[in-house]
């Protein structure tokens, strides 16, 4: 089963190496990831205000950086 957007961004929250590739590819890390096409459109056109409604859990605290 492929892995949630929810779960790409917490694991590139306490994954270094990977926010390092995410960097230099986002689309293709998260692709690399196993998010869905939908899932990568969102990261592709940096629609973070859609991406927020995704996490369903508030007590879960992320952070969204722009780069």
């Amino acid at each position: 089963m492929a892995k949630s957007i929810v779960d790409f961004l917490i694991e590139l929250d306490t994954n270094s190496k990977l926010m390092e590739a995410y960097k230099k590819d986002p689309v293709g890390i998260a692709a690399d990831y196993g998010l869905s096409d939908e899932e990568l459109k969102l990261i592709e056109n940096k629609d973070w205000d859609e991406v927020a409604k995704r996490f369903d859990d508030t007590s879960k605290a992320i952070r969204v950086v722009n780069y």
